[in-house]
């Protein structure tokens, strides 16, 4: 004779919960992981618009003449005429070159002159990283 028994096959209700359980766990350390390696990149970029300002500075130094700034430096007090000529990109809008002592948008990249002892002016450039704080733990500098 026949015996009808049902097989059992497939998963229980717990085996398919813990499955999805441990996808999430997973899925949510792979963001946290992601988000991260943005802000790196995002850092990375920052740094090396700096890095762009710093030699576009320093060029432009080396090539004007004893006590003067050439004009695509401009005012010392206002490098703003640094951006059209550099190419600089920040992540998250536009890019900024000021000479405002930080500012407080992420990705800014600023510009100080200093000019407090004679014959020791110097441009000092930083920029905002995307987690806080500078890009430079010593900011970069160009002078004559």
């Amino acid at each position: 004779m026949y015996s009808f028994r049902k097989s059992k096959k497939g998963f229980t209700l717990i085996e398919l919960m813990v499955v999805v359980a441990i996808i999430g766990v997973l899925a949510l350390l792979g963001l946290r992981l992601y988000t991260g390696q943005q802000i790196k990149a995002k850092n990375a970029i920052v740094k090396a618009n700096a890095g762009t300002v710093q030699t576009l500075i320093q060029a432009e130094l080396a090539d004007s003449t004893s006590g003067e700034v050439d004009t695509m430096v401009g005012d010392p007090d206002n490098p703003s005429g640094l951006i059209a000529d550099s190419g600089i990109h920040v992540p998250d809008g536009d890019a900024q070159v000021d000479n405002s002592s930080a500012g407080t948008d992420m990705g800014f990249v600023y510009v100080v002159y200093d000019d407090t002892s004679e014959g020791s002016e110097f441009f000092e450039i930083n920029g905002n990283a995307f987690d806080g704080g500078d890009v430079y733990g010593t900011p970069l500098t160009a002078r004559k």
